[in-house]
């Protein structure tokens, strides 16, 4: 499974699996990032929540299909 934050690819728009720092592992949808922080939202029946994450906090974005793919097998 590729980790796309260790391969520096253009990530702004689309949603992937992050896995944080602290064993988070939830979709979000990349807005965009800076040289320190990624910019990520999610979505819930009645909102739109955006934040900013540090990316020494981050572990790894995978694409979700692969991301499943992969833990379905576990």
């Amino acid at each position: 499974m590729r980790n796309l934050a260790a391969e520096n690819e253009d990530l702004s728009g689309k949603v992937y699996m992050v896995e944080m720092e602290d064993g988070e592992i939830s979709s979000f949808r990349v807005l965009s990032e800076t040289q320190t922080h990624y910019i990520l939202s999610y979505s819930t029946d009645e909102t739109v929540e955006v934040f900013e994450k540090a990316k020494n906090e981050v572990i790894g974005i995978f694409e979700v299909r692969e991301w499943w793919d992969t833990k379905g097998r576990e």
